[in-house]
C-alpha cells in the first residue's frame, strides 16, 4: 500500500534533480558563450581591426561588416559587450548599400538623360530603399558609439582611454553625419534626429586634429559649410577644411579631402568639388598603410562624386584610371582612343 507514494516521491526527487542538472548545464553554456564572445571581441579589437585597417579593399571591408556584425552583436545576449567594435563593423557594412544606392543614382541619371522616364522612376525608388538601409546602418554605428562612450555635451568630452577608443569615437562621429545625410536623401524615411549634426560638431572636437589626419576639424568645418548656424562667429569653413586637407595629404590619410568634396557637393559648389577631386587624385604617393582602409573609403566617396558629375554630363561614369579628369578638360594632341578598334 506504501509503494505508490514511495514511487511518486522518488519520481518527484528525480525530476527535481534533472531540472537542477539542466539548469547547471544551461548556466555552463551561458558561461562558455560569454567567454567565447569576450575572446572574439578582444581578438577583433587586437587583431582583426588592425588587419582590416591595413587592407585597401573596400568591397572586402563591406563584406566583412555585413558578415560579422550579426555574429558579434549576438553575444550581447550572453553578457559580452561589442559596443567598441560595433561602430566600425556597422560603418563598413554601410558602404555595401551606399555603393548600391550610387549605382541606382547613376542609372537614374542615364535614364533621365535618355528620356526613359519609367526606368528613371524605378531607379530613384530603388536608390531610396538602399539609402534608407545605409542611413540605418550609419545611425546604428553612431548609437553604439554613444552607448559606449556617451555624448559630448555641456563642454564635456567622454573619457577616451586609448588610441583605439579615439578611433572608434571619430568613426562614430562621421557615421552620425552620414546617417543624417543619407536619411535626408531617402526623404527622411527613418526620421533620424537632425540634432545629431550639432552633437557631432561638438564631439569631433574631443580628439586631436593633428593626430587624426585633420579629420576632426575637417568634419566640423564640413558641417559649418552645410549648416552655417553651427559655425563659430568669424569661422571660415573652407579655409579650415583646406588646412585639414593638407594635414591629411601630409600624413597619408586623405579622408579630409573626401569630407571637403562632400561638403562642396552638398552646397552645389562644383568648382570646389572639381578642385577637391583633382587634388585627391594627385596625392596618392605616400598613403599610410596602417590606415589604408580609411584612405580607400575616402577614395570610394570621392569616386562616387566624380561618377555623379560625369554621368550627369555625359551619361557615363568616370573613365577607368581617369579620376581627377573631367569631360570638358582641354584635350591633348594625341588621337582619341576608339572603342571600335578594341571590339
Amino acid at each position: 500500500m506504501n509503494v505508490l507514494p514511495t514511487l511518486l516521491g522518488s519520481f518527484s526527487r528525480l525530476r527535481l534533480a534533472l531540472l537542477a542538472s539542466l539548469l547547471v548545464v544551461l548556466q555552463g553554456c551561458g558561461i562558455i558563450y560569454k567567454t567565447t564572445g569576450d575572446v572574439l571581441i578582444n581578438y577583433g579589437r587586437a587583431e582583426m581591426v588592425p588587419y582590416l585597417l591595413m587592407d585597401n579593399d573596400v568591397a572586402m571591408g563591406c563584406a566583412t561588416g555585413e558578415a560579422l556584425t550579426p555574429l558579434l552583436l549576438s553575444f550581447e545576449s550572453v553578457g559580452s559587450n561589442p559596443d567598441r567594435l560595433a561602430p566600425l563593423v556597422f560603418t563598413v557594412a554601410a558602404t555595401c548599400t551606399e555603393a548600391l544606392a550610387l549605382e541606382e543614382e547613376l542609372r537614374y541619371s542615364r535614364a533621365l538623360k535618355e528620356g526613359r522616364v519609367s526606368e528613371a522612376q524605378d531607379a530613384r525608388e530603388l536608390q531610396k530603399r538602399y539609402l534608407r538601409v545605409t542611413a540605418q546602418r550609419y545611425h546604428k554605428a553612431y548609437q553604439r558609439t554613444t552607448a559606449q562612450y556617451g555624448e559630448a555635451d555641456n563642454g564635456q568630452c567622454p573619457r577616451l582611454r586609448t588610441d583605439f577608443d579615439e578611433l572608434v569615437w571619430l568613426v562614430g562621429q562621421i557615421a552620425g553625419v552620414q546617417a543624417v545625410l543619407n536619411d535626408g536623401a531617402s526623404d527622411a524615411s527613418l526620421g533620424i534626429p537632425r540634432d545629431i549634426a550639432a552633437k557631432v560638431e561638438r564631439g569631433a572636437a574631443c580628439v586631436d586634429n593633428e593626430k587624426w589626419w585633420g579629420v576632426p576639424n575637417g568634419t566640423r568645418a564640413a558641417l559649418w559649410s552645410i549648416l552655417p548656424m553651427f559655425a563659430p562667429e568669424g569661422a571660415d569653413p573652407w579655409r579650415e577644411m583646406d588646412r585639414s586637407v593638407r594635414i591629411g595629404f601630409e600624413q597619408g590619410v586623405r579622408l579630409p579631402s573626401a569630407l571637403f568634396a562632400i561638403a562642396a557637393h552638398s552646397v552645389g559648389d562644383e568648382q570646389r568639388v572639381r578642385r577637391a577631386i583633382r587634388e585627391f587624385s594627385k596625392n596618392d604617393s605616400h598613403i599610410d598603410q596602417n590606415y589604408a582602409m580609411l584612405d580607400a573609403l575616402a577614395e570610394f566617396l570621392i569616386t562616387g562624386i566624380s561618377d555623379r558629375l560625369w554621368t550627369e554630363a555625359t551619361g557615363k561614369r568616370t573613365p577607368f584610371g581617369g579620376l581627377g579628369t573631367f569631360w570638358d578638360d582641354q584635350r591633348s594632341s594625341q588621337p582619341a582612343f576608339d572603342i571600335d578598334d578594341l571590339l
